[in-house]
């Protein structure tokens, strides 16, 4: 990334007898506020000299005292790379400041920091550069942070470029149907089955299959440590059997659900975390699984792993997208989405769909009166109280900053002026810090509309609604 371009700063001008670089404090001038600030504060000669630095510029460094720092090079003591050091004396003494110049110092105690720094000439009343100030931030945790973001970032550019195929499945069920049908193919299998660990973390249950019956898919559930499959997961160990029923580790004949004698069982496995095992069986030759097939197998169950890893943080990211992060419920994008959606459905198919636009009445009170961490507790129970008092079919949105809208599908006007009214009544009935009641405007979509013509249909009946003295239902039909 290229430096930013920096205008010169405005001159800072002394008189030389009114400065003193080496007791910059017997003027007594700020003192206090830069001794308790967490900001390092120093101040050096025009050869960088430190001549004085606050505590938090001593802290900062892992020194002790002043003392250790007061009389060294600022440049040779923090700007240990050469290139760093000679691009900040550039910029700190052609345009007589550098703002937020970053760079990488090893503190005393030897782990590496990253210091955001800015400096500012100081010039005498001949326009001589007789020394320099400046300020120093500790910003390490904060290039951490910017560094975890773009993992995660990059971790995301893995899924989009993740084999193209599965890469562009993005429906649970559908992608465990490719799975289960493109390792039988690959290996030859009639008989395929992905098993995934259950919640509890003890045992295995068929996710999916292709070739086994549906009662015995519901009924399959495999401690850890049973049978072949349970003993792969628990040993995270690849397994081929050429003939189940003879085999020495597992003297048995088969059960109704392991048709062949000859079976492979691998462990899906990513970063140490056991997700579940992969199986086939029955090959469409009649012939046993080797070796070569097992590796096959493995490097299946390699690609199996992160592509429902994936999927997993997908439907994570998927949530992300559409979820007010204050109220976990739909917000605004989802809000025009989902609107959109059962707009197009009335104009195919006729029936009801009807809007309900909210406002918490004095919400701007509650918050100057108990502050912003509560105001954001009453968004949080409110949603609850909406979600609970409404349908499943319902959707509830966060439309602004105290306006919620709800999208009621298949119900009438009345239907929602019902609806509206018990979550009225809801939150008036529940105690919060202060007495807390709700405006609410009700539309039924005609045909013809727009979205926008909608909204502003409800949008008019919450207006009458807050106009007519708050607290109450109002509707257009």
């Amino acid at each position: 990334m290229p430096d930013k371009e920096y205008k010169p700063a405005p001159k800072i001008v002394a008189k030389e007898q009114e400065i003193n670089l080496t007791y910059p404090e017997s003027g007594n001038l700020h003192r206090r506020l830069i001794e308790t600030v967490s900001s390092g504060i120093f101040l050096g000669d025009a050869q960088g000299k430190l001549s004085y630095v606050n505590h938090a510029f001593v802290e900062m460094l892992g020194r002790n005292t002043k003392d250790e720092l007061v009389g060294v090079n600022f440049f040779d003591t923090l700007l240990s790379d050469p290139r760093e050091k000679e691009d900040f004396i550039k910029k700190l003494y052609e345009s007589g400041c550098a703002r937020d110049f970053q760079f990488q110092h090893r503190h005393k105690e030897g782990h590496r920091m990253v210091i955001s720094v800015t400096g500012n000439c100081i010039y005498n009343d001949r326009g001589e550069i007789i020394g320099f100030e400046g300020v120093l931030q500790d910003i390490t945790a904060q290039k951490r942070l910017e560094e975890e973001l773009l993992a995660e970032k990059r971790k995301l550019e893995q899924i989009l470029a993740f084999d193209e195929q599965i890469s562009t499945i993005r429906e649970y069920n559908q992608l465990i149907d490719f799975i289960v049908e493109k390792t039988a193919v690959l290996l030859e299998a009639q008989k395929c089955s992905l098993m995934l660990l259950d919640k509890e973390g003890k045992g295995l249950f068929i996710q999916g299959a292709k070739g086994l019956n549906e009662q015995v898919i519901k009924e399959s559930h495999i401690r850890l440590g049973e049978m072949v499959a349970g003993y792969v997961a628990q040993s995270r160990v690849p397994m081929l059997v050429k003939n189940i029923e003879y085999d020495e580790r597992f003297k048995r004949a088969s059960r109704p659900y392991y048709f062949t004698r000859s079976f492979m069982s691998v462990p899906l496995t990513l970063e140490n975390k056991l997700i579940g095992v992969i199986n086939v069986s029955d090959h469409v030759k009649a012939k046993s699984f080797n070796e070569v097939d097992l590796r096959i197998l493995g490097a299946t169950a390699r690609e199996v792993a992160i592509a429902l890893e994936n999927m997993e943080l997908y439907k994570q990211l998927n949530y992300l997208t559409i979820t007010d992060p204050l109220t976990l419920i739909y917000n605004y994008r989802q809000f025009t989405q989902s609107l959109n959606f059962e707009i197009k459905r009335r104009q195919r198919v006729s029936g009801n769909l009807c809007l309900i636009l909210i406002d918490i009445d004095g919400f701007k009170a509650y918050n100057d009166t108990w502050g912003h961490l509560e105001g954001d507790a009453l968004l949080k129970e409110i949603s609850k109280i909406f979600k609970s008092q409404l349908r499943e079919t319902d959707i509830v949105c966060r439309y602004g900053g105290d306006e919620f809208a709800v999208i009621l599908p298949d119900i009438t006007i009345d239907g929602a002026k019902i609806a509206a009214e018990k979550i009225r009544q809801a939150i008036e009935k529940t105690r919060f810090k202060m007495p807390v009641t709700i405006s609410l405007g009700v539309a039924a979509y005609t045909q013809g509309l727009t979205q926008h013509e909608f909204i502003l249909k409800a949008d008019r009946a919450l207006y009458e609604s807050k106009r007519e003295g708050k607290n109450r239902v109002r509707a257009h039909s």
